[in-house]
């Protein structure tokens, strides 16, 4: 009997033939270069192998720079082996030895199949090759050309070392005394060593990079005034470097193996730029419970544990990182706390229990004084730092929410009434809070002249005494919300009634001293929770001179409600992003516009306009154009002159608050 003819040697690599790809035949082949592993084939030594098709482009910086805003210039050289080095998480591909020993080919082999498996966990859990999925089609295109072997790699997408260097300045001066999240001279030192290791070509810290896009994202949203970069460039240029950010933490591999600077991207994201219009596979790097979590896998919430300072004292630490990871975690603790007394999916709920953290509070000192004190030392509270002051009130107002959440949690739950008293309790904490800020964060005459020159010198601390003073008022006109309505009419609730109205003009006044003392920082109107509180302080004002129709101040109320109006429809010329949330609230507000009482139609009798529930309004009534800047101002107009935008029972009232809120949340 003939004998079979022996097989042809095998030409595909030991991973395309074991997952049944079809194999280029380069060395190594596009499919083990796309899973980052090593490429094998079988027996045949590196001598037999055919030379690379396409080599691998390297990028480096060259020629003059660009005007502002234009895309970085680079030059393409060509090599036959890989410039930019995987993440260190993930084992570098090997080439092929030309020594073909069984020992060391079985080794090999053996190794192969050990990152085989590792590739296949990174496609299937880890979503690796989803990458170019989650991009903007722009930038996909620019990703992933159709005529090139190898993806671009991310660093293609730097900004020229100047311009990010600019934006971190702006980000540190115009951004960071909000959330301050990092440490400049840290974060300079990274942005240093991104470009030096681009220039050197040598491998790029995926983490860093995603830093670094963060940054450039909230810098471009947040634009100084001396600016002339057009509103809807400088937003479109923020959402594409906010999913370059998601790219690079997926090319990390963030999610198992997060890093603080991961983290601070996240959190610069999720607290200062807009998730609105990004792909969903972004967006949840940037949810509010993956970022804690992805904290709490780092064990931030251990920081200060008794086996952890001993641990420190026995070895030694960075105080730096000791207390940067104490900052950061307490941004995430405040901000889930204050976001517990909010309306919305998350309202009296909150992810951290204080009973399942160890952390100190941060110290307030300044960033350049880290290490240079004791641990634990810090400025007296009466004494401004340029960012640590008001993070730690912001903090100690945040505990006041999570006491808020705790006492009425249940009744929330339940749908059942909060008693008064208990309202009143609650009241009396936010104001023993509130009198225990510093008085440079006071608005009040006296101490606005004693402390000019310190925010004519760090106007910062000007906007966090703002800030604060918004925060304050705006909890303060939530928590009475639900005595509000009655108040107007029963005395027994009267002091809800009025702690209401006071609070929401203070947050109008609040805005506009932003407006007029303020010059160098970014417009507030790019701030969306800035806005969100002076929407709904307008709500309640236009719902007291509803009750209120024909009180001898009437028409005082009502400039009071078409200033804050005029304040809304300027902010929405300015951002999409606040346009994209009052237009949703707008949407809501319409839906309880409407007369449905006799009351109302006894009041509205011999009214020279009477209200028109035929009224038309424009296929998008909210969307501004150059040619309409008054639509909102008109609208809000119809909504005073009707005096009815919706029924006068209480529940309909709270309905309107809540559905406001949760309108709102949807764009946060």
């Amino acid at each position: 009997m003939r004998k079979r003819a022996r097989r042809q040697d095998p030409v595909s690599c030991q991973t395309c033939r074991a997952k049944k790809l079809k194999c280029n035949r380069q060395q190594p082949c596009s499919n083990c270069i796309a899973r980052r592993i090593e490429c094998v084939y079988a027996i045949i030594s590196a001598v037999q192998m055919p030379p690379p098709l396409h080599p691998t482009p390297s990028i480096t910086f060259s020629g003059p720079p660009g005007p502002p805003g234009s895309p970085p210039r680079y030059h393409h050289h060509y090599e036959h082996q890989p410039v930019f080095a995987p993440s260190p998480q993930i084992e570098r591909p090997f080439s092929i030895s030309k020594s073909s020993e069984p020992v060391k080919t079985e080794h090999r082999l053996r190794e192969s199949s050990e990152h085989e498996q590792t590739a296949d966990f990174l496609e299937t859990i880890v979503m690796g090759s989803r990458i170019p999925g989650v991009l903007p089609m722009p930038l996909k295109d620019r990703l992933m050309p159709k005529s090139a072997s190898l993806p671009t790699p991310l660093t293609a997408f730097l900004p020229r070392e100047s311009e990010a260097m600019a934006m971190l300045n702006h980000y540190i001066d115009c951004m960071d005394f909000v959330y301050h999240v990092i440490i400049p001279n840290q974060t300079v030192s990274q942005f240093n060593g991104i470009y030096q290791s681009v220039h050197n070509q040598s491998t790029v810290n995926l983490n860093h990079l995603a830093l670094l896009f963060s940054i450039v994202a909230a810098s471009h949203y947040f634009r100084g005034v001396e600016s002339t970069q057009p509103s809807k460039e400088a937003e479109t240029r923020s959402r594409e470097y906010s999913a370059l950010v998601g790219a690079a933490l997926t090319q990390g591999n963030y999610m198992t193996y997060p890093t603080i600077e991961g983290l601070q991207a996240t959190i610069i994201i999720s607290h200062c730029v807009s998730n609105i219009g990004q792909d969903p596979s972004i967006r949840g790097y940037f949810i509010n419970a993956t970022i804690i979590n992805q904290a709490m896998q780092m064990g931030l919430h251990r920081t200060d544990t008794i086996r952890n300072k001993e641990y420190r004292k026995r070895n030694g630490y960075d105080p730096v990182e000791v207390e940067l990871k104490r900052r950061l975690w307490w941004q995430l603790t405040s901000y889930d706390w204050l976001l517990g007394f909010l309306s919305g999916p998350q309202e009296s709920t909150y992810f951290i229990h204080p009973a399942h953290m160890s952390v100190n509070l941060p110290a307030n000192i300044r960033d350049e004084d880290i290490g240079q004190v004791e641990d634990g030392a810090a400025f007296p509270e009466n004494t401004p730092t340029k960012k640590m002051s008001y993070a730690l009130e912001r903090i100690k107002l945040s505990i006041v929410c999570r006491e808020i959440v705790d006492e009425t949690g249940h009744e929330h739950s339940e749908g059942t009434e909060i008693e008064y008293s208990k309202i009143m309790e609650l009241d009396r904490k936010l104001d023993q809070v509130y009198k225990q800020i510093p008085d440079f964060f006071r608005l009040d005459s006296g101490n606005r002249r004693k402390y000019a020159q310190l925010y004519k010198d760090c106007p910062q601390v000007s906007w966090q005494r703002l800030l604060l003073q918004q925060a304050f008022n705006v909890r303060i006109c939530r928590l009475h919300r639900y005595y509000f309505i009655r108040g107007a009419r029963d005395a027994a609730f009267s002091y809800s009634h009025v702690r209401c109205l006071q609070s929401a003009r203070r947050v109008i006044e609040v805005k506009r001293i932003m407006d007029i003392e303020i010059e160098s920082m970014p417009a507030s109107s790019l701030v969306w929770f800035v806005m969100h509180h002076v929407f709904m302080s307008a709500v309640f004002l236009m719902m007291d001179m509803c009750f209120n129709w024909d009180d001898i101040l009437a028409d005082k109320r009502r400039e009071e409600v078409m200033d804050a109006c005029r304040m809304l429809d300027k902010a929405q010329q300015n951002s999409g992003i606040v346009r994209e949330g009052i237009n949703a609230m707008m949407d809501v507000l319409q839906r309880y516009w409407r007369p449905s009482s006799t009351e109302f139609e006894a009041r509205a009798e011999g009214a020279e306009t009477a209200f028109q529930p035929e009224f038309q309004s424009p296929a998008d009534p909210l969307q501004i154009t150059e040619s309409d800047n008054y639509c909102l101002e008109n609208t809000w107009s119809e909504l005073l002159d009707s005096c009815a935008p919706m029924a006068t029972n209480a529940d309909d009232w709270m309905g309107l608050f809540t559905d406001l809120s949760d309108a709102a949340a949807l764009v946060d």
